[in-house]
């Protein structure tokens, strides 16, 4: 079965820039929905190719065979062997840049996003909120998805919202990366819609939130005052343990970041404490999340939003309050 349009312009969208679909490629696909990506920008027609592949078992030595105009006919010319030449048309030798802005816009129009795409970093895209209340970004290529800082770009940009990242096909421990650090990356392939009413760009957006882990990464049992975490149970201090138990239900009941104040009520109620009361107390519950035998480093398990406070790296359905 032929691969539709939409996915052959997004796998030859994953090298990066510049992606190019080849007249032969195209041949296929000629027709109303070729034209209206056309017509919308997402290809751009660009100077008929020159050159053409040599045969699989020549061995001219050449990298490429010169097309050639030869009574009229187009000829990918063989050196050694006329019989080895390869006739081509017209829609042959035609050649088109994928523009991935254009496409991003497609993806986003055909999902329901009324706002304008926002180029967030180099090649990665803010589409918006999606239904399950989590903001979704794109990243068409390898090289965008993979670029150094792109954790803290998302996270500044996304505030206190979920993130959803979609990508291009990429190996698990690429994703695995993107989940330890409370992204929910999934490849943008595996939510295309059925092509209907001509959105053939459409995603399934139930398909954005991730769905419930069979073990929460952190359990917390307020009567023994224990957590769980990573599956490796212990104790922590009074103190420790009710500030990560804030921190954990502002997630669970679909908040984001808890303020300094907010902590200061907390673990000191009315009482007057130091301007650092609530980051030492935060210093120490990193030191105390830190590896010890067995069991991973999760210090960075809370992050400093600066100015603002501090949020649980985690999704909610990876935690479990128990009374």
């Amino acid at each position: 079965m032929t691969e539709s349009l939409t996915r052959l312009l997004l796998r030859l969208s994953e090298a990066g820039e510049p992606a190019i679909l080849w007249g032969r490629q195209v041949k296929p696909y000629l027709g109303r929905d070729f034209n209206r990506l056309f017509a919308r920008g997402v290809l751009i027609e660009e100077a008929a190719a020159t050159e053409w592949d040599v045969c699989a078992d020549c061995e001219c030595e050449l990298d490429v065979r010169p097309i050639q105009t030869i009574d009229g006919r187009l000829i990918a010319a063989c050196p050694y062997d006329r019989n080895g030449d390869t006739s081509l048309d017209r829609d042959d030798v035609r050649t088109f840049l994928i523009n991935p802005a254009a496409v991003v816009r497609e993806i986003a129009a055909a999902s329901g996003f009324t706002d304008e795409p926002s180029p967030i970093a180099s090649g990665v895209w803010q589409l918006g909120i999606t239904p399950g209340k989590r903001m979704l970004f794109l990243a068409l290529s390898k090289p965008a998805v993979l670029q150094a800082g792109l954790v803290p770009t998302l996270r500044s940009v996304a505030k206190a919202w979920p993130i959803s990242l979609l990508t291009p096909a990429m190996p698990a421990a690429d994703h695995a990366r993107f989940a330890d650090a409370g992204i929910y990356a999934v490849p943008i392939t595996d939510t295309l819609a059925p092509n209907t009413g001509g959105q053939s760009f459409a995603l399934r957006l139930d398909d954005l939130t991730p769905r419930p882990t069979a073990e929460p990464v952190l359990i917390l049992a307020k009567a023994r005052q224990s957590i769980t975490l990573d599956g490796h149970e212990t104790t922590l201090p009074q103190r420790s343990f009710e500030l990560l138990w804030l921190l954990s239900e502002v997630i669970a009941g679909g908040g984001g970041i808890v303020t300094r104040r907010q902590i200061e009520q907390r673990l000191w109620g009315a009482q007057v404490v130091s301007k650092t009361a609530a980051a030492d107390a935060v210093r120490d519950l990193r030191g105390q999340l830190a590896g010890s035998a067995g069991r991973p480093s999760r210090s960075g398990l809370i992050e400093t939003r600066q100015g603002k406070g501090y949020i649980l790296a985690l999704t909610a359905d990876a935690i479990q309050l128990v009374a």
